[in-house]
């Protein structure tokens, strides 16, 4: 959000009050909510996606020995179209969220 505000601010000329600066920082949370997610939303939840899929494997049969969230994401990485597969999950998903706090 914070980050939103100060780029919007960089468009402004005007003097900023601690009002008008309230006003920004609600004006980019509303821009923010309603703007597609970006590369590092939708990473994080494919991450999230894969990282739980393979806890679910663990013990069962599973290959999967990951240590965490980045070390199972970087395995992935060298399976052509895996991390591709929960990235396309996790538009998805955060498409459909975005669309049930829009309605």
């Amino acid at each position: 959000m914070l980050d939103e505000a100060n780029a919007y601010e960089r468009g402004m000329d005007d003097d900023l009050t601690f009002q008008t600066v309230r006003e920004l920082a609600g004006t980019a949370y509303m821009a923010g909510r309603s703007a597609p997610p970006t590369d590092a939303e939708v990473e994080a939840v494919a991450k999230r996606l894969l990282w739980r899929s393979c806890k679910k494997w663990d013990g069962v049969e599973s290959d999967c020995v990951a240590k965490g969230e980045d070390d199972a994401w970087n395995y992935a990485g060298e399976i052509p179209g895996f991390q591709e597969e929960y990235i396309r999950q996790a538009k998805e998903m955060l498409e459909i969220a975005r669309k049930a706090v829009s309605e």
